[in-house]
């Protein structure tokens, strides 16, 4: 018999979390100032570079959530991912998005099938794949197949890292109301707003470099959506983690926890970035 699905409708515990000791705060400030150059570097050369740095994070991410879908460091749930992002990932470096794609999806129904032989979460198995390498793929398409692709990928992380230092400090500052304690029993909802404002001040200013002046209300609105997707995206996070009844999802990065606790919100504001590029793309090829 299967365990349950943590991503079915399910009553978790709601454990209270204790504010974080200063040395904590420290490491983060640390791993975070380590961890900024080389997505820098990377994304400044673009091609086999950037994509190589994205496959790393990709790895990380696979592993960490196939041991949170098993609770094992090894399982054929990770090897099922692990095949089928590497292939993924070989493909998007050479610009075969679609066949990557494919054999995201081929990943997804091969990690559901190994979870249901190993008794694990099945549709967490399938879920992970779609969750991880889609917007892994897409964010190296976004970067060298896009034109101003360099200046859009530097946009969307100011964007993401302004609306997480948004979130955190009008949360820790003004407080208030929690959005729900079955998320996190520390996100409020001053935090989201936070989130909203500087994701829509960081996209007025990289906006405007990109494209220059004339559409700041629209700069600013984009922005805005971004920092939002970057805060739905923590939430989802916490929510996936809260369901799985672990608190981080390693402890890879210092004060940070895990790849995909850095990465939440940067996996769903690339998503909507690369999304809607996309279609303002199709429209305008007719």
């Amino acid at each position: 018999m299967t365990s349950p699905d943590p991503l079915k409708d399910t009553k978790p515990p709601e454990p209270t979390e204790p504010p974080k000791p200063s040395g904590v705060l420290w490491k983060r400030v640390l791993s975070s100032m380590l961890l900024i150059p080389p997505p820098i570097i990377a994304t400044w050369f673009g091609g086999p570079a950037f994509a190589i740095l994205i496959s790393l994070a990709a790895a990380a991410m696979v592993f960490e959530w196939s041991r949170m879908v098993t609770g094992k460091n090894t399982s054929p749930v990770l090897y099922s991912l692990a095949a089928g992002g590497a292939a993924a990932m070989i493909f998007a470096v050479g610009g075969w998005f679609g066949v990557a794609i494919a054999f995201s999806i081929a990943a997804s129904i091969a990690a559901a099938i190994a979870a249901r032989l190993t008794a694990s979460r099945v549709m967490s198995g399938a879920f992970g794949a779609i969750y991880i390498l889609i917007p892994c793929i897409a964010l190296i398409w976004l970067r060298n197949d896009v034109e101003n692709g360099r200046e859009l990928v530097f946009s969307l992380f100011g964007i993401v890292w302004m609306a997480d230092i948004g979130a955190y400090a009008a949360g820790r500052f003004f407080g208030g109301p929690r959005i729900s304690r079955a998320l996190s029993p520390a996100k409020t909802w001053s935090g989201v707003v936070g989130g909203i404002a500087m994701g829509g001040v960081a996209g007025a200013i990289a906006l405007r470099w990109i494209y220059g002046d004339g559409a700041a209300q629209m700069y600013a609105g984009i922005g805005a959506g971004l920092g939002l997707a970057s805060v739905l995206g923590d939430l989802a996070e916490s929510a996936l983690k809260r369901n799985f009844g672990v608190k981080d999802s390693s402890s890879l990065i210092p004060g940070h926890g895990g790849v995909l606790d850095r990465l939440d919100g940067m996996i769903f504001a690339t998503s909507a970035m690369t999304l809607a590029i996309f279609l303002h793309m199709m429209i305008a090829r007719g």
